[in-house]
């Protein structure tokens, strides 16, 4: 699934293969409604008469086994966007799934359908093995639990794979739409809004169907279709307004758009001296720090802020600022949707430019929504 706009500062739980895997605290609702359905209806039902301390025993387990399920599904595409050159550091788990997070486009539509299709084929080859020990186990005939525990697995991941191959964005079917509407145009960001335009399509019929169903007397059923539609079709209409952002900033680059020679905040003065000498005369939400005349770090209103106020005289500059990384540096050759990316990505709203160590200017998003803005007007205009 490909979610627009993820935030991915936090550390991750885990790490697998060199991806970063972290968890939402969404996603302990979906595991706690997994675990209690089965538990309490699905066990129940197909292997009758055993103590209820066993059904939330293995209803546990078989839960685990799906998210795991799910975690496999999101490492495949991460795998082969790897192999791609298309970097996946981070894979977030929530409520309805996963995501794993791009660090870039695919370089053409091939790329992007091999990644697409990654998750659902793992899926539905996971719902093959699940069957298989399904039917194993239940050749067995004393383990009708863990039969049952694996045909729930099964059709799970096989619903999963169908799911996720709806043409519309943000499912991967949409990614595989795209791909074919990037082959055939040849334009990305225009194949992106017509596959995110599917996608609102998709969601509604999700909606429609939920509404019915719940009318129908499946209320909580009904509920969930809807819920799921609702943030499909927000997931969908973000990558639409992604892509047309891109569209209207198209060949400009950070270099555009920079703050040439930004004001700055030295490493060794005072947060309090800062404050006055910087923020507060300038009233620029964040500068770049500097050491020796080396960029090291970004000072923000952020971490301004979460220094508290009779300690600012005290603590210096770099001990609160955000140090420089890869996150928040950009070149002044980068198109400006790869600062946008990284904005969203870092959790921040300005990057420092730099090329071979020298700091030359400063990105803000503010800088980049007023040409936006004012591009859009005149192109209203019919400019």
């Amino acid at each position: 699934m490909e979610i627009p706009n993820v935030n991915h500062t936090r550390k991750g739980l885990f790490s697998v293969g060199g991806v970063d895997v972290a968890i939402d605290g969404s996603w302990l609702v979906i595991f706690a409604l997994v675990v209690g359905g089965l538990a309490l209806g699905y066990f129940p039902t197909v292997d009758p008469g055993r103590a209820a301390a066993s059904y939330w025993l293995i209803s546990v387990v078989v839960a685990l086994l799906f998210f795991v399920s799910i975690l496999l599904h999101e490492l495949a595409h991460a795998w082969v966007s790897n192999r791609f050159g298309v970097e996946v550091k981070r894979i977030t788990l929530f409520i309805f799934g996963g995501a794993a997070q791009l660090s870039a486009e695919p370089a053409d539509p091939r790329t992007e359908l091999e990644i697409a299709i990654a998750g659902p084929l793992t899926s539905l080859g996971l719902g093959l093995v699940f069957g298989a020990a399904a039917w194993g186990l239940g050749e067995a005939g004393s383990l009708e639990a863990a039969s049952a525990g694996a045909r729930y697995l099964a059709y799970a991941n096989v619903a999963v794979a169908l799911f996720n191959s709806l043409p519309g964005l943000p499912l991967d079917g949409g990614r595989i739409a795209r791909s074919i509407f990037w082959r055939r145009s040849r334009d990305f960001r225009g194949a992106t809004i017509r596959a995110a335009e599917w996608g609102k399509v998709v969601a509604g019929g999700l909606m429609g169907f939920g509404a019915l169903d719940a009318l129908l007397g499946n209320l909580i059923g009904g509920l969930w279709f809807v819920l799921i539609g609702s943030f499909l079709r927000t997931a969908a209409e973000a990558s639409r307004r992604e892509a047309l952002v891109d569209r209207s900033l198209q060949g400009l680059t950070v270099a555009d758009l920079m703050v040439s020679a930004p004001q700055v905040v030295e490493a060794e003065e005072s947060v309090a001296g800062a404050v006055e000498r910087q923020f507060l005369h300038h009233g620029f939400g964040g500068f770049p720090v500097m050491d020796d005349g080396r960029p090291i770090g970004i000072l923000s209103l952020r971490e301004v802020r979460a220094c508290p106020r009779h300690e600012r005289p005290q603590r210096r500059v770099r001990e609160i600022m955000r140090a420089t990384e890869a996150s928040v540096i950009v070149s002044p050759a980068d198109a400006i949707a790869t600062a946008l990316r990284r904005m969203s990505e870092a959790d921040c709203s300005r990057l420092l430019v730099i090329e071979n160590g020298r700091l030359l200017g400063l990105i803000t998003r503010s800088r980049i929504a007023s040409v936006l803005h004012a591009r859009r007007l005149l192109e209203g205009d019919g400019a």
